[in-house]
């Protein structure tokens, strides 16, 4: 009788310790890692669009995306918009305000090099009058871009980017869009992200 009760305590002893064997250093870092690398691209675009506010802002204060328009003392007309449009890109006659997640922000300053998967840059535009070929005043909507590094092989092309664009009253454009990579396209050495907004805290 006796000896069953030894058996039984030193069987049950070995089970609780396998039980409770922790998971060695290396196994939890890896696992943790894994989590890190893969949960951040998981974001998408509509998320993005509700929670932008939520990321580190970049610009404290609205910056111009073309200041020569800005400056012009009569106000900017439609054929001034169209010839900053050719330089400056579809949003130069607004004022924008840059979000970054923290990856996206790390990297920032060390842009000549590929950001990381699960990075997260939007701009936040707030469009400017102009006045057309009547001198009737325009005001564009205001609209909300984004881009979103993904994983390689997304598009390889155009430095993997998925981008997104909301505009009032318009529908939600998210993908490989043209117009963006074409824009895009101009600051292929910084892989792909533009830093003239920026000032000298902020990177650039």
């Amino acid at each position: 009788m006796t000896k069953r009760i030894i058996c039984a305590a030193i069987a049950s002893s070995l089970l609780l310790g396998c039980a409770s064997k922790p998971q060695s250093p290396s196994a939890a870092k890896t696992a943790g890692s894994s989590v890190a690398a893969t949960a951040p691209s998981a974001v998408t675009a509509s998320e993005l669009l509700t929670t932008y506010p939520k990321l580190r802002l970049l610009t404290p204060e609205p910056v111009y995306v073309n200041l020569e328009l800005a400056r012009l003392c009569r106000g900017a007309n439609e054929a001034d918009l169209r010839s900053a449009r050719k330089t400056a890109g579809p949003h130069a006659h607004s004022t924008i305000r840059i979000y970054m997640n923290a990856l996206a922000a790390d990297a920032f300053p060390r842009s000549k090099n590929a950001y990381p998967v699960g990075s997260v840059i939007v701009k936040e535009k707030s469009p400017l009058w102009y006045t057309d070929a009547s001198d009737k005043q325009i005001t564009l909507p205001a609209g909300v871009g984004g881009m979103i590094k993904r994983a390689p092989g997304y598009d390889p092309k155009y430095g993997d980017w998925e981008y997104f664009y909301a505009e009032e009253n318009a529908k939600t454009e998210v993908g490989r869009i043209d117009s963006c990579r074409d824009c895009h396209s101009g600051a292929s050495s910084r892989d792909y992200v533009f830093g003239q907004w920026a000032s000298p805290a902020a990177g650039e």
